[in-house]
């Protein structure tokens, strides 16, 4: 089995048991206790687990009560997203201005963050400005605006975003077609990503493989006016030669 497969592995039986063992990972899978060691920390690493004494848990998040919603959306397809925010925060630098929704692969990229200095993030989501407390040399602005507890974030106000110009903006999509653009559940969600874009010198587009296709009620931009989509190689093939085919940069990360 190779890496990335067994790492696979490892978050689907955390996912459906809650914790993990180091023995019963390195008994079933046939590799050294040290080969699983290291495994969980990297993944730890990446926010998809906590290791413990002698195995991992999931990471526990604030809000939980109120946002199952968000935990659900962030435990599908994990790898994937863990892949995209690897690859997405390797565009971030120090003393940027920075940009982040309230998609569950914006909040898997602030592990790399947390790692860098003199950042200034403007977010509306309300678990994403928690990952930054004891960052220091961080700044984080929200917006004001009304509370949605599916997405544990603010929106209705996006008159009341600082005027930050951002080096580069991170933003999800529930679907993303050729035709139709990128698009959002929640209208409100839509017009507060639109304000963001507005003052980005990049925009930067972050979707997993089940995105593509799907068409979302409110479009909050055109492919066109994206600098780039990062997604995965399990990306449909037919989709991003389309994309590809117009000009719209993509970049399908491997796994």
């Amino acid at each position: 089995m190779f890496l990335e497969e067994r790492r696979s592995f490892i978050l689907e039986q955390l996912q459906q048991q809650g914790r993990v063992s180091v023995k019963e990972l390195s008994d079933f899978l046939h590799v050294s206790a040290v080969t699983i060691r290291q495994d969980l920390q990297a993944l730890e690493g990446e926010g998809l687990l906590k290791r413990t004494y002698g195995g991992a848990v999931q990471p526990q998040i604030m809000f939980s009560q109120s946002e199952k919603s968000f935990e659900t959306r962030r435990r599908k397809n994990p790898h994937e997203k863990a892949a995209i925010a690897r690859a997405a925060a390797a565009l971030a630098k120090d003393g940027y201005g920075i940009a982040l929704d309230a998609s569950t692969t914006a909040f898997a990229m602030t592990p790399y963050l947390r790692q860098m200095e003199n950042l200034v993030i403007v977010t509306n989501s309300l678990i994403i400005a928690q990952q930054f407390i004891d960052c220091p040399s961080i700044e984080v602005f929200l917006p004001a605006g009304k509370f949605r507890s599916d997405s544990v974030s603010l929106v209705g106000r996006p008159e009341t975003l600082p005027p930050v110009n951002f080096n580069v903006g991170f933003f999800g999509a529930h679907g993303v077609t050729l035709d139709m653009g990128l698009g959002e559940m929640s209208q409100e969600e839509a017009a507060l990503k639109q304000a963001l874009i507005a003052n980005c010198v990049k925009t930067v587009i972050l979707v997993d493989s089940t995105k593509w296709g799907q068409v979302a009620p409110y479009t909050f931009a055109r492919p066109q006016e994206v600098d780039v989509i990062i997604t995965t190689e399990k990306a449909p093939k037919v989709m991003l030669k389309v994309f590809r085919d117009s000009a719209i940069p993509v970049e399908a990360v491997k796994l």
